[in-house]
């Protein structure tokens, strides 16, 4: 399920530190959500700090 939810987890830079998530797969977004503890993983607009967080998170559960 996380392979499948990097392949499909889509971020467009908007240009003002934030970022807007365009993701389709929301079935998988629900499960890495409770697995890594985000809330806002699912919010359409995302900070920067908040998908740098995500992406760091990601990289401790492959370890």
């Amino acid at each position: 399920d996380l392979i499948n939810f990097m392949r499909d987890f889509r971020v467009v830079n908007k240009g003002d530190n934030t970022y807007i998530n365009i993701s389709r797969d929301q079935a998988i977004n629900e499960k890495v959500k409770k697995l890594v503890g985000f809330s806002n993983l699912d919010a359409l607009y995302l900070t920067k700090a908040e998908v740098d967080n995500f992406f760091q998170n990601c990289m401790l559960l492959d370890t």
